[in-house]
């Protein structure tokens, strides 16, 4: 039907003509790699035209099937592979050029149309501010280049955008955690790790500590929405998170691998490698980090990997301490933990110790901050479980109004907090009565909510369920009540909530 019209509408009239197909990898998807050449088959043998077409592979999604059929409808194929020369000329750079140029010889594309599109974008961020070092804009380009590589041409590392901010950004351990804690799909996480793996030993010959922080979110923004927001850039500069001493860290990293497996370490080799090791503290694997120790030890320099061992282990406590994000593996390693590692054991030693610590001292600040952890991605956080199922009235005031990211969530946050697991249980009260007067109330025994034995079988000793959840939803009730009053310019939006959720019975209205 499209060749038909096109018959009708443009070759009608066409005959002994030179005809120019170009950029046929932008072609629409309903527009069949087939019906091109069947067009170029039709011109070149009906219509006696001279046909020449114009391809950047790369691009196609339709390659494979072009090689297959390329020489049946055309006489000749030119391929031309080496472009470095022209984008050097077009780029015009010679400051950042080396890192183009590294770029073409790693990730084999060839496509000019493509540097360009990175220059511009680059020249759309360096243009609004001249503060930014020589290395700060070599991180941006390297940035740009990935980035643009997987948003144009994402067959090249076989992963899209959504995959490569999951493996390469902090925000993207989130989902890793998710599929890796959570998830009961083996194939799945193979498959994750696989991909990874293959994505960071490509990248590794351009970038070897790529990771998207920072001025990411500005080229994401440049890739998508073509402008820049302004109060992000200016946040991005004042903050200074392309960080100029993390970058040359990087650099004399890169500096010391090379001496270590090129067999001939130069001068101070050992004290370079252990101030290199120090400044990587945080961030680094643990896995990269028992390597610096491991080697300095090896070489004999006991007291320097002693040492370095002594500074990482103080910030695994430390963090372990702050933050129970740092309570699994995944924060300190991207997948199985090695032979040679030294701190494995360690981290899951003072994890124990910290929940132990926890159980004890019942903080709310660390119970607020367990409930938070299940809003927001609805990790249960099972060392404070039993913490969180006791919660009293007071505290629970303190968790519904602590900060959250978007306040206009508040109604969200407090429905999840309803629904939290620690709820889902009955309290069993026992009591003691003599001439209806009550002798005594014993402690709360909880059971699990389908669990339908009579555990008080004594006449004498009655008792009254109530389900945690509507204790729960009681004190909440009583505390937005509460709001309202303190707070009149709230009062019509609580009790519209109240009304349709039924007095929060109806947790999904």
């Amino acid at each position: 039907m499209v060749i038909t019209l096109l018959r009708v509408l443009f070759f009608s009239h066409l005959k002994n003509t030179l005809v120019c197909l170009d950029d046929i990898e932008r072609k629409s998807n309903g527009l069949p790699m087939s019906e091109i050449m069947g067009l170029v088959n039709y011109l070149k043998n009906e219509r006696r035209c001279q046909v020449l077409m114009i391809m950047h592979d790369e691009e196609s999604d339709d390659k494979e099937y072009f090689d297959k059929h390329k020489e049946k409808v055309f006489d000749e194929v030119l391929i031309l592979d080496e472009s470095l020369s022209i984008i050097k000329d077009k780029i015009s750079d010679i400051e950042t050029f080396p890192i183009y140029e590294k770029f073409y010889q790693t990730m084999g594309v060839r496509n000019l149309r493509f540097y360009q599109r990175v220059q511009r974008i680059y020249q759309e961020i360096i243009k609004h501010s001249s503060s930014l070092s020589k290395l700060s804009k070599e991180e941006i380009l390297r940035q740009i280049l990935i980035i643009k590589l997987v948003n144009d041409i994402p067959k090249v590392l076989y992963v899209d955008m959504k995959e490569l901010e999951m493996y390469f950004s902090e925000d993207g351990l989130d989902d890793r955690l998710d599929i890796f804690l959570k998830s009961d799909d083996d194939a799945l996480k193979a498959t994750v790790r696989t991909k990874k793996e293959f994505v960071e030993e490509k990248l590794s010959k351009f970038h070897p500590n790529f990771r998207m922080h920072g001025w990411s979110i500005v080229v994401i923004e440049l890739i998508t929405n073509i402008n820049i927001d302004s109060e992000k850039f200016e946040r991005l500069l004042n903050q200074d998170l392309i960080n100029e001493e993390a970058l040359e860290s990087d650099r004399e990293k890169e500096v010391l691998i090379s001496e270590h497996h090129s067999l001939n370490a130069g001068d101070n080799f050992n004290q370079r490698l252990f101030e290199s090791g120090v400044k990587q503290i945080g961030r680094e694997t643990l896995t990269n980090l028992s390597f610096y120790c491991n080697t300095l030890k090896k070489n004999g320099e006991m007291v320097l990997s002693v040492q370095l061992e002594d500074f990482v282990k103080d910030y695994i406590r430390r963090k372990v301490s702050e933050n129970s994000d740092y309570w699994h593996k995944e924060k300190w390693y991207f997948f199985d933990v090695e032979s040679y590692d030294i701190f494995y054991e360690y981290l899951v030693q003072v994890v124990k110790e910290r929940k132990l610590e926890i159980k004890q001292i019942n903080d709310i600040n660390l119970i607020c901050e367990a409930f938070k952890r299940f809003y927001q991605n609805g990790y249960h956080s099972e060392e404070l479980f039993e913490a969180m199922r006791d919660i009293q009235e007071d505290d629970l005031n303190t968790l519904l109004w602590q900060p959250i990211d978007n306040e206009r969530d508040r109604k969200q946050y407090i429905r999840k907090i309803l629904q939290h697991p620690a709820f889902r249980f009955r309290k069993i009260v026992q009591t003691m009565f003599t001439n209806g007067v009550l002798l005594r109330d014993k402690n709360w025994i909880l059971v699990n909510n389908n669990y339908r034995e009579n555990i008080l079988s004594a006449p004498y000793q009655p008792s009254i369920s109530l389900l945690k959840t509507e204790e729960v939803r009681r004190w909440t009730l009583k505390l937005l009540k509460k709001r309202a009053t303190d707070n009149p310019n709230s009062r019509a939006a609580i009790a519209n909530w109240l009304e349709y959720s039924n007095n929060l019975k109806n947790l999904n209205s």
